[in-house]
């Protein structure tokens, strides 16, 4: 009885101590509260986040208030380059990521070694510093992704002008994905719910008054494009419950699928919404893709494949989009379609198989294989020379003409180069008649030509990413990203 009795009295003491502490600790709380602005602007080192907007320090990778990685928006920071805006400085190698194919000619070609590498299939400036401006790596590109400049400008790219919210210059339309200038995975994935959770945001703000008369036909939200970017809106509309629709011109996850087969990583896991942490440990895209159609199978989110979208057009209060099947009106549009662009097709048996690409990422993930490239331009030509540059694989170049007069002139003479030194076969007058899982043929005349095959790169144009963000309206800048 005595030790129930002194447990109580110590539990009772114990009870009122932590009470009288908890209160001095909310009074104290309270006046540090009211000596504290509730709104503290930005000081000289700070900025404010681009997500959650509370201040932040200006070379902060992370903020430590709502999570948000910072190099997320670093393009859409980058100040947009003048044009003819000159600089003071040494000349240096200004690379322009989007043309840039990896092949790694300009690593090779410059005299002071390790000036540039080869980082994420792009060529970098990687020690500006042992840079004496020679230009041989201008002159060795074979895309014509280098030039000379000066400031500190490492890469240049072409993108379209949004805000840190995504939105480009035609308020209501975003801009998301490898389309705004970064290409990493983990990031589309991240754009792709950030921009969803702000169209949210902005349409629970409008719905305070009354719907529109057709809001009946009105979607909430349109995503043009089915990759990582396009998938995760998707998925956040649904689990958000708004009104949504993803057109894709091609398959589901056409980006991923091509990727190259060799060469994929996803370093860190990513938040996949209605499905959780995503990691795909081996590396690999048939990994990614087995996920995503797990997830797609799992949520039901709404993708309409094989329609291409063809314009997107401002009403009083929506938007028009337009494709080859149907009009469909939206608060807000989404563009998250890559800039792979939509690409001419041969129309082949077999062009369905994943072995074919209408683009090439990575040149240097290709060694020991056997290698078609169909096209007679300068994609096609670059790409060639690319592939062929290790000396391990055995490409082939299909033209359905007899010269190459519609290429650089550059190109023709290393083209030439190349097939005199046969790592590259020419079938000039060939067109491709069928595409196998390990082989393909080719009508040569009225002979048919069998080739063995592991890829087949169809580099025959198209319609860029660019020519339909004009025709729309959106402002596309060039930005060179600092050192």
């Amino acid at each position: 009885m005595e030790t129930l009795l002194a447990t109580l009295f110590a539990a009772i003491i114990t009870f009122l101590f932590v009470r009288s502490y908890l209160k001095k600790l909310t009074v104290a709380q309270a006046h540090a509260a009211k000596s504290v602005p509730s709104a503290v602007a930005p000081s000289a080192g700070q900025r404010p986040c681009p997500r959650c907007g509370k201040a932040i320090s200006a070379g902060a990778s992370f903020c430590p208030h709502c999570g948000a990685a910072l190099a997320m928006w670093s393009v859409h920071r980058a100040a947009a380059q003048p044009a003819g805006a000159a600089a003071a400085g040494k000349p240096r190698p200004s690379i322009n990521a989007s043309l840039c194919v990896g092949c790694g000619s300009c690593v090779d070609a410059c005299p002071e070694r390790g000036t540039l590498a080869l980082v994420g299939g792009k060529a970098i400036l990687s020690h500006p510093d042992r840079c004496t401006g020679h230009a041989k790596c201008a002159e060795a590109c074979p895309t014509q992704a280098i030039s000379l400049s000066v400031g500190g400008v490492l890469q240049t790219v072409k993108v379209p002008n949004v805000k840190d919210n995504f939105e480009t210059n035609l308020p209501g339309i975003f801009v998301v994905g490898e389309l705004g200038g970064l290409g990493l995975i983990k990031t589309a994935i991240n754009e792709g719910k950030l921009v969803v959770d702000h169209i949210r945001q902005r349409l629970q703000q409008e719905r305070a008054g009354p719907l529109a008369a057709d809001a009946s036909d009105l979607l909430d939200l349109l995503i043009v494009g089915s990759g990582p970017a396009g998938l995760s809106a998707s998925l956040t509309a649904q689990q958000y419950g708004l009104r949504y629709l993803t057109l894709e011109q091609a398959e589901i996850a056409a980006t991923i699928r091509q990727y190259p087969r060799q060469k994929f990583l996803m370093a860190e896991p990513v938040e996949i919404p209605l499905y959780g942490s995503l990691y795909v440990g081996d590396g690999t895209k048939e990994a990614l893709l087995s996920v995503w159609e797990t997830i797609l199978a799992n949520t039901g989110v709404r993708v309409q494949t094989n329609e291409r979208v063809e314009r997107v057009r401002k009403n009083a209060a929506s938007f028009q989009v337009e494709s080859a099947k149907g009009r469909y009106h939206a608060r807000c549009v989404v563009l998250a379609m890559g800039r792979r662009g939509t690409p001419r097709r041969l129309g082949v048996p077999g062009e369905e198989l994943a072995k074919v690409s209408y683009r090439l990422i990575e040149a240097d993930s290709y060694e020991g294989h056997d290698v078609l490239v169909v096209g007679g331009g300068d994609s096609a030509i670059e790409a060639a020379l690319a592939l062929s540059r290790s000396g391990k694989n055995r490409v082939t170049l299909s033209y359905r003409g007899e010269d190459f007069r519609r290429a650089r002139e550059r190109n023709q003479q290393r083209l030439a180069a190349a097939e005199k030194e046969a790592s590259i076969r020419i079938l000039r007058n060939s067109n491709v008649a069928e595409i196998r899982h390990d082989s393909v043929t080719l009508a040569c005349g009225a002979t048919p030509v069998d080739l063995s095959n592991h890829y087949v790169f169809v580099l025959i144009g198209g319609e860029s990413p660019e020519e339909f963000l004009r025709k729309t309206g959106i402002e596309i800048v060039e930005k060179p990203l600092q050192a």
